[in-house]
């Protein structure tokens, strides 16, 4: 039997759906709060929703209801077995490509037999608000990428998906291949001039890691489809990484944002369809909208077409030629993915480093809860069957950390979501130096990556939302009703941020572990998990695919639940005083790491992707949503109950073991 898996980029901060019925959940309440009760005893707030609902069908539903795993879980329904493994990854623009990057190492670790593999976005009205503050959009309504008259981006919504198998599986199928995945590479900038400008040094440092998994001479690679925004600093960037990283060549560079617009979290796995469509017919199409190259790029050994170009080995000295697809986003995460044509059968590629171990330790541990008590007492209450601390929510609003402790300026850290200050702060307790010792990390920095896990939204999220889009939606309202609706923005309004250049940046909470990789100087692949309450086991067994094949060599894995509480407590059928505010992180890595290291073994860990129907019922009370699953590990190694079997009902399984 055909076992698949679904491996999907997506987020709450790019769904047009989530922001409508957010917005109605919110306005249908807090206007609620201003009416007296109906005489018939009719729930007032319903009787809103109903009417708000004429103004849009999203309206109509609950903003739980179109949170990405919820809704890939539900499209499914009939396509797929029900019990199909499902992940769901955040990573801005370069997401999809990590998300067939995942693919790749389940199906080579024989996990699944397909994998179907791409992203979803569909902006809306807000996007282009938040992007209009930064200054990216286009104000002639054309993407003209790697072009003179380049003036910004237009965005666009979208869907994208690829399937992949085993070279082999395919051709004893007799499917048609279009191309071989040869090579991934993934990086953060690390330390930059600003969160959301891109860097030459991480987006080549993504470029030449692809090119190492098969040693691919940089003349070998004809042709780069670039992410290419036609924003200034964003083509002149990626342009001259594209030149520096393919020393010898002149690849080809195209995009396809001037037909399709930016896809958001689409965008990589749009841009590996067009390639590998590429490849299999043999052609680099023409680069729409362009007439001419910058100034800055005519000295660089990179070349535009104006028309269709035969891609064939004459590029590359009789050579099979290589394609790549690049994409990077905010919060300095690159992705590269090199592809060459199945019929390259005189050169044998690998789509991945092989595996190294199927065995991970956990060397080191920490979590920020309510009222921040130390670590020691954290793990003696959750030793004892407690919570991990007594108090279930931060104060507010919550404290901008001390530059010592975030190395985030204090006027920019007043910007962001509460969620992006306590992962920070979170990652000064994990990395803290020891007697004798350095930083957690310290000699490690290019090959550590940071994982995070996250469930629904962020309280910027849910402000900034309803901040933008209450009024308009609200106009579906009349008399008393629409006066209440009135009262309470204004109320709302006068309590919350404006709109500025980092309200996106400061929403978004996969851009918490950017500020991690930008103000540590950390150079490995960052990785947001939201595979509903379960992700924390989701974001375990994501790093450890990492691990295991070699692409870091430690893990920083956090999972948190921060902020909006009330609206994460609703998507899940719980009460507000059910959930609690708090994160937990770990660090992992390979046993040879940890003994070069001296890293002292506090517990083993093997991940498998599939569940365990045998596994012992977990969770928190209060419940940690997205924290659950590094509680309850964490919990079986302070109560000693090891070995211990987590897992979900549809997977991963986290299997804990005895340190030795």
């Amino acid at each position: 039997m055909t076992r698949p898996g679904l491996f999907l980029a997506a987020s709450t901060d790019t769904s047009y759906e989530i922001d409508m019925a957010l917005t109605a959940d919110m306005l249908a309440v807090g206007a609620a709060r201003h009416l007296p009760a109906d005489p018939d005893g009719t729930r007032v707030s319903e009787r809103i929703r109903h009417q708000l609902a004429q103004a849009d069908p999203c309206a109509g539903s609950r903003h739980g209801e179109f949170f990405p795993y919820e809704q890939a879980r539900r499209a499914i329904g009939g396509l797929l077995p029900q019990d199909t493994p499902i992940l769901i990854v955040d990573n801005i623009c370069p997401s999809s490509l990590y998300s067939v990057d995942l693919g790749v190492k389940h199906l080579l670790d024989g996990a699944v037999d397909v994998a179907f593999c791409g992203g979803v976005s569909s902006h809306g009205p807000l996007r282009q608000i938040y992007f209009s503050e930064m200054g990216t959009l286009s104000s002639s309504g054309e993407v003209r990428a790697f072009d003179s008259a380049a003036d910004g981006t237009v965005f666009s919504e979208g869907a994208a998906l690829v399937t992949l198998k085993r070279l082999s599986d395919a051709l004893r199928d007799h499917d048609t291949v279009l191309a071989v995945l040869a090579g991934f590479g993934a990086a953060s900038d690390g330390k930059s001039k600003a969160i959301f400008a891109p860097s030459q040094e991480g987006q080549v440092r993504a470029m030449i890691r692809a090119r190492s998994v098969n040693d691919v001479p940089g003349d070998q690679v004809a042709w780069v489809l670039g992410h290419g925004t036609a924003t200034h600093v964003g083509d002149a960037t990626e342009l001259r990484s594209i030149a520096a990283a393919h020393p010898g060549g002149t690849p080809w560079v195209t995009g396809n944002k001037p037909m399709l617009g930016h896809s958001g979290m689409a965008c990589g796995a749009v841009s590996l369809i067009q390639a590998a469509l590429g490849l299999h017919r043999s052609t680099i199409p023409r680069q729409p909208n362009h007439t001419t190259l910058p100034d800055y790029a005519r000295s660089l050994s990179v070349r535009v077409p104006s028309a269709p170009v035969r891609l064939e080995k004459s590029m590359t000295d009789g050579r099979a030629p290589f394609v790549g697809v690049f994409a990077c986003g905010l919060g300095g995460i690159n992705g590269y993915q090199l592809l060459i044509s199945p019929d390259a059968g005189e050169y044998k590629v690998r789509s991945s480093p092989s595996s190294l171990c199927d065995e991970l330790v956990l060397v080191r541990w920490s979590a920020l809860l309510p009222g921040r008590p130390d670590d020691d007492v954290v793990a003696a209450r959750m030793s004892g069957g407690e919570a991990g601390a007594e108090a279930f929510r931060f104060e507010r609003p919550y404290p901008v950390p001390p530059f010592e402790k975030s190395l985030i300026p204090p006027k920019v850290a007043a910007q962001l979501d509460m969620s992006q200050l306590l992962v920070v702060e979170l990652v000064n307790r994990l990395g803290a130096s020891e007697p004798g010792r350095g930083l957690l990390w310290d000699g490690l920095e290019e090959r550590t990556g940071i994982f995070g896990a996250h469930y629904g939204l962020t309280q910027s999220a849910v402000d900034s939302t309803l901040r933008c889009l209450g009024s308009g939606i609200a106009r579906s309202l009349d008399g008393a009703d629409a006066r209440a609706a009135a009262d309470y923005l204004r109320e709302h309004r006068s309590s919350t941020n404006l709109i500025g250049p980092y309200s996106l940046v400061g929403r978004m909470s996969s851009t918490a572990l950017g500020w991690v990789a930008n103000r540590r100087d950390l150079h490995g692949p960052t990785m947001m998990v939201d595979t509903g309450p379960a992700s924390g086991l989701a974001v375990l067994h994501a790093a450890s695919c990492y691990l295991r094949r070699g692409d870091i060599d430690l893990a920083l894995v956090m999972a948190w639940s921060a902020g909006p509480l009330e609206q994460s407590a609703q998507s899940l059928g719980l009460s507000p005083q059910e959930v609690a505010e708090g994160a937990y992180a770990v660090a992992l890595a390979r046993p040879e790491t940890a003994r070069a290291r001296g890293w002292p073994v506090l517990a083993r860990v093997r991940t498998e992707l599939s569940a365990d129907p045998d596994a012992a019922n977990w969770g928190e009370k209060p419940s940690y949503l997205a924290g659950d699953g590094l509680a309850a590990v964490l919990r079986s190694i302070f109560e000693g109950k090891l070995p211990h079997c987590f897992s979900s009902m549809a997977g991963p399984t986290i299997n804990v073991l005895p340190p030795s």
